[in-house]
């Protein structure tokens, strides 16, 4: 199967045998034929974590769907299953709204590109004295999504993200969600 091929399973400190790739493979498969009949790649990290196994899966399924989950338990096996469910959850879920979507609307969306930064937090590091600019630790480049508020609480909750931030699709406007630490999801939506 060419499917296989775009399933990458990989250890990080530590080693990931053949019968747990295997395994690991076929579930994946399985779960995404319930639902998509193609899926571009799908990336399972096993990391050690103290006494337990650290399973993180990363999915992209289309061209801007991409899910994410990650669980820890004392064996690999275990671990992958409670981030696989998770990953199934999610797809149970909101399976009927991506499909919908994508019926309902033919035009194809608009997305603006942004620079997505990651900046060194002074006070848990001592920066140097002659630098007056922050520390940039990763950059990468995202897609800003022309989507709709309950679109964007979607895609939140499918990449397991804390925020998100998109251009609403009936203000025109720039706008974030983000979870709250009382575990409510909080909306900024500027007036100008």
């Amino acid at each position: 199967m060419t499917e296989k091929n775009n399933i990458s399973v990989s250890g990080k400190q530590t080693k990931v045998g053949k019968s747990l790739t295997e395994y690991v493979k076929d579930s994946i498969i399985l779960t995404l034929k319930k639902y998509f009949d193609n899926f571009i790649t799908a990336n399972i990290l096993f990391s050690k974590d103290t006494y337990n196994f650290r399973c993180e899966i990363s999915i992209h399924i289309d061209g801007a769907i991409f899910l994410q989950g990650n669980a820890i338990s004392n064996d690999a096996y275990g671990s992958f299953n409670v981030a696989s469910e998770k990953i199934k959850k999610r797809l149970r879920r909101y399976h009927r709204k991506l499909t919908d979507h994508r019926a309902k609307n033919k035009k194809p969306l608009k997305y603006l590109q942004a620079n997505q930064y990651i900046i060194e937090n002074p006070e848990i590091k001592n920066l140097k004295e002659s630098s007056s600019e922050p520390v940039i630790i990763a950059e990468t480049e995202d897609i800003i999504k022309t989507i709709s508020v309950s679109e964007a609480i979607m895609l939140m909750n499918l990449k397991d993200q804390n925020a998100i931030f998109f251009k609403n699709v009936n203000s025109r406007r720039l706008n974030i969600l983000y979870r709250r630490s009382d575990g409510n999801i909080g909306w900024v939506d500027p007036k100008k």
